[in-house]
């Protein structure tokens, strides 16, 4: 057997062997040393709350392509009138707007989901306060960036740590930062987005100079919700990043399986803020506090025993959804960046040399010069623009299946119109990579697990110890 090949095998044995957890933004920010874990959704299933985000969603998806049109092309810096050029933009926008409501709400019928019949005021309430808040304050501070990308998923594998970053402002001279927010903070930024933001800020200096401590391409980072922006000042940013640090250690050796020291944190986000997920994080207290007690009924407590080594094999399997980055990440630290490439696509798990043909609605039809396309119909691909100067796993992206391969062309599917739409505009210009990819479905496979904790609770545990 050819050694490249034995090689990249030998290292998918040994990753397999290892933790090939990766931490999210969303779990750094909302991770605290606390013995019940409720904001860090993966290891009990907790759920942040039964919430739609429907229109949460689709604001995002309407910025991811706004940002790169009308709002890019109508940015004035300094500019005093902001109303004016507030209603110029939403004007210019309203066919983007249009769309992806119409897109939006075919999908929700198909799939059968309840939807408010506000829908559409909201979101078009919810844009517009964004706008309004880009052009009275981000436009007003800083110039027209040279090129904005949105949605761009980057990948840290030596600090353990990915993100999708909403939208990244390039300059001359480094980056800017944004996280738009679809629900009010005109009161106050709590502890959860201001970590959030600076946890994404240090995924986007690992990309911009790869290393997340170089601070020498930032600009500014800053949150955009109805009607203002926040920006973090240099000292409570460069202050908090080794609490971001903290939990980000904290949250990957949770998820790994390994016994931490707790502790009760100074702040919590869910019990000093009364924010989503409350309910759910009394109830592992009361959980707790009984086992504590001894007062849990035998039946309850060995079915509660039973759940929990489910989560902590479910979570095993998160794991594996990782695995071909880390592959990647640890051929090119050993060979080198086109050398590692090069091995991979001898044993099939990256194809290079696609170009963009044409796409329909969510599917895309990509071709290559030869034949030998090794994927077959339904697996999940990640659909890489290789960048000049960027790492692999920190270059533009979008993830995808495979629909069909035939001859010299593969269809792909995309999650939405929206995907498609947003990667033909920053993606399918760059020279392509498929790198196989995996679904991770932990929160849908924790999700009935909890509940079902929650069920046995209602039912086995007397009503006086509810209380």
């Amino acid at each position: 057997m050819n050694t490249d090949i034995i090689d990249v095998r030998k290292t998918y044995d040994y990753l397999r062997k290892c933790q090939t957890h990766l931490v999210q933004s969303s779990e750094i920010a909302t991770a605290c040393v606390c013995q019940n874990l409720f904001k860090l959704d993966y290891p009990f299933g907790a759920t942040r709350s039964d919430k739609d985000y429907l229109v949460a969603n689709t604001v995002h998806d309407i910025m991811s392509i706004c940002m790169s049109g009308p709002i890019l092309e109508n940015w004035h810096s300094g500019l005093e009138n902001y109303e004016k050029v507030t209603k110029k933009i939403v004007m210019e926008s309203s066919e983007i707007v249009n769309t992806i409501i119409k897109d939006t709400l075919d999908i929700a019928r198909r799939e059968n989901r309840f939807v408010e019949d506000t829908f559409e005021l909201q979101v078009n309430d919810i844009y517009n306060g964004l706008i309004m808040g880009m052009t009275r304050r981000l436009m007003k501070k800083h110039e027209r960036p040279s090129r904005v990308l949105t949605e761009v998923t980057i990948t840290n594998i030596k600090d353990h740590h990915e993100g999708r970053i909403d939208a990244i402002l390039e300059y001359s001279n480094g980056y800017g930062l944004l996280d738009w927010k679809s629900y009010d903070l005109s009161n106050t930024i709590s502890g959860r987005e201001k970590w959030q933001l600076i946890a994404n800020t240090l995924l986007a200096n690992f990309r911009y100079r790869r290393n997340e401590d170089d601070w020498t391409g930032h600009n500014f980072s800053c949150i955009i919700h109805n009607s203002g922006v926040y920006f973090p000042k240099t000292e409570t940013t460069r202050k908090e990043v080794e609490r971001i640090k903290a939990n980000r250690k904290f949250a990957h050796m949770v998820l790994c399986g390994e016994r931490v020291r707790v502790q009760r944190p100074k702040f919590c986000p869910v019990c000093d803020k009364g924010l989503e997920g409350s309910k759910e994080c009394l109830f592992y207290q009361r959980d707790a506090r009984l086992a504590y007690e001894g007062k849990l009924p035998a039946q309850y407590e060995k079915m509660t025993k039973q759940f929990f080594a489910k989560r902590y094999a479910i979570l095993k399997e998160r794991a594996e959804t990782h695995l071909h980055k880390h592959v990647v990440y640890s051929l090119i630290c050993k060979h080198g960046e086109e050398e590692a490439l090069r091995r991979l696509e001898k044993i099939g798990i990256l194809c290079r040399g696609f170009s963009f043909d044409f796409d329909i609605d969510e599917k895309v039809i990509f071709s290559r010069a030869d034949d030998n396309i090794p994927l077959e119909p339904r697996r999940i691909v990640r659909i890489i623009g290789m960048e000049e100067g960027k790492s692999i796993l920190s270059c533009i992206n979008e993830q995808a299946s495979v629909m069909e391969v035939r001859n010299n062309k593969i269809t792909l599917s995309f999650r939405s119109k929206i995907a498609v739409r947003r990667a033909k505009r920053q993606l399918f210009h760059l020279p392509i990579i498929l790198l196989r990819d995996e679904l991770n479905l932990t929160r849908s496979m924790l999700r009935p697990i909890h509940q079902f904790h929650k069920l046995a609770a209602d039912v086995l545990i007397p009503a006086e110890l509810l209380v």
